[in-house]
């Protein structure tokens, strides 16, 4: 099996009177990661130090959790192993969320916080330092100067991750801590703030980022790997600060209301500031395993057809046009069995009949190695392949985790939510609906439909509906979550799969706060029976939940 290592380190909160007072002691076993003694010695240190906080937002979100959990929970692609949670998550009927600090699979919510936190204390105490030196050294004679270290580039970096970090805490959790800099730990009293705040706080930080960079000229270089063989200049880091910014404001709702509230203008201000190429950090997976990505090699299928993943039939099912989907949403979940799919889609279908494969997905028509007492809903006669370079690579090669055409879809979304140009919305959709998926061009003339249309690609369906058929084929297993939080936005997950989730069980305990959780029949933040799903013909409503 293909194993990966963890940083490990222990994150102290400790609480007086239901707030927090006092934070972080970390304990790092990563010679790249020095402790704060260390960082705060030298200029070069804190140099290291800012160069090693996207990896630690990174393996918060790209690492097996939560990545392949959340990718499950949102019937992207299916497994009923039990690794990471995957067969816990995406069980039907849904169940609440195990949140005991004994649970086997806690790093689905542990990681994300705990790893974040990570990047948000190194990012801090850089800051810190930074600021100490300055002003103990003076602006002009500081050892920055001296040793040619670029202090706003550290700077810009730093807030950078600080905002990506939190951004991941407002997305994944209902509650979170808002840290920076200026807070001084050994005195301040923090209060767990709504995901809301996070998610401004979020924004805020990647805002300061923004302007650092504006105002000053840097280059990141690849060979720093700071962001894992890029080179990134201050003008693609405002940029990748933007493209981010649009996604925490979109995905952060829990809710369609929510989701038709977001700031849509700002969104499309975001996305026009934004990347213009797609964003793909280099794996290289030389055994320090920071640098890769789980979906992208797990989250495949090789050759063999004996690996971990297949395409949830939820995902490809929408494209079917034989009614072979329908039958199967019309069966009882525990006699589902797997089916063959026809469809004009070529990313799902090659033209020479249904055992072709496509451009993104390959057929195999048997139902993997899955045990069938696991649920045969699970099975499937499809797995995705569009990353497989990756895998047989060994992790190693680009990590495709924001694309262009993500922009172009979430702009084409804004533009739904807000009124505007169909004739652009059809253009944005027919960006990768022509060219990728040879099918017919969407038009100004199509219906506008409505936030709770079915995923399709039919030319009779809405725009609506062909906007969310386009963003879930085309961003599968790219960013950790990234269809998850779409679904829940749109509406679309599963009935009583948790909506957003809770501080680890462990963190209750330290924090002394009472246990918590999310999901389940009757549970809290439990996704309602409201989500549509398409028929063959009328495209008629029908619950997720079945």
């Amino acid at each position: 099996m293909y194993m990966k290592q963890k940083l490990t380190y222990v994150l102290t909160l400790v609480m007086l009177s239901g707030l927090l007072v006092g934070c972080v002691d970390l304990e790092v076993e990563n010679e790249n990661n020095p402790n704060r003694e260390q960082v705060q010695a030298t200029a070069q240190d804190i140099e290291t130090l800012v160069g090693g906080t996207f990896s630690n937002y990174w393996s918060a979100t790209q690492w097996c959790s939560p990545s392949m959990a959340l990718s499950v929970a949102a019937d992207s692609h299916s497994c009923s192993w039990g690794n990471w949670g995957m067969r816990d998550i995406s069980a039907e009927p849904r169940v609440e969320w195990n949140n005991q600090p004994s649970y086997g699979n806690r790093g689905v919510v542990e990681a994300p916080w705990f790893n974040g936190y990570l990047a948000i204390s190194n990012t801090n105490d850089a800051l810190q330092a930074i600021d100490r030196i300055i002003a103990e050294q003076g602006e002009e004679t500081n050892e920055f100067t001296r040793l040619g270290v670029d202090v706003a580039r550290l700077q810009a970096f730093s807030k950078f991750n600080q905002g990506l970090a939190h951004g991941l805490l407002a997305l994944m959790f209902d509650r979170a801590f808002i840290v920076t800099e200026d807070i001084d730990l050994a005195t301040a009293t923090l209060e767990l703030r709504p995901y809301g705040e996070v998610a401004e706080a979020a924004i805020a930080m990647l805002d300061e980022a923004i302007a650092i960079a504006q105002a000053n000229t840097f280059t990141i270089s690849a060979d720093e790997d700071w962001i894992f063989g890029l080179d990134v200049s201050n003008e693609r880091l405002i940029r990748l600060a933007n493209s981010y910014q649009a996604r925490i404001r979109a995905q952060v709702a829990r809710t369609p209301e929510e989701r038709q509230a977001v700031n849509w203008a700002a969104v499309i201000s975001n996305i026009q500031n934004g990347i213009t190429t797609d964003f793909a950090p280099i794996g290289n997976d030389d055994g320090n395993v920071r640098e890769w990505d789980c979906m992208k090699f797990y989250g495949v299928q090789e050759p063999t057809g004996t690996s971990w993943s297949r395409a949830d039939y939820r995902q490809i099912g929408p494209a079917d046009e034989s009614g072979g989907y329908q039958n199967w949403l019309n069966t009882p979940v525990a006699e589902r069995e797997v089916f063959d799919i026809v469809t004009s889609d070529r990313r799902i279908q090659g033209p020479d009949g249904v055992d072709s494969d496509g451009k993104y997905f390959s057929y195999f028509g048997n139902a993997a190695s899955f045990r069938p007492d696991r649920g045969t809903y699970h099975f499937s006669s499809h797995a995705p392949i569009r990353w497989i370079d990756y895998r047989l690579a060994n992790a190693n090669g680009p990590m495709h985790v924001m694309l262009t055409s993500e922009m172009d879809l979430l702009h084409a979304e804004a533009l739904l939510h807000t009124g505007g140009s169909k004739a652009l919305i059809a253009e944005l959709l027919n960006n990768t609906r022509v060219p990728n998926g040879e099918l017919n061009p969407a038009t100004e003339g199509d219906a506008t439909g409505s936030l709770s249309d079915a995923q399709s690609h039919l030319d009779s369906a809405s725009l609506w509906a062909k906007m969310k058929h386009e963003k879930r084929i085309e961003t599968m297993l790219t960013a950790a979550g990234l269809d998850f939080f779409d679904d829940r936005g749109w509406g679309d997950l599963v009935a009583d799969t948790p909506v957003q989730f809770p501080i680890p069980g462990d963190e209750l305990g330290t924090l002394g706060l009472q246990l918590y959780t999310f999901g389940g029949p009757g549970g809290d933040s439990s996704a309602p029976k409201r989500g549509a799903l398409a028929t063959t013909s009328e495209w008629e409503r029908n619950s997720r939940s079945f």
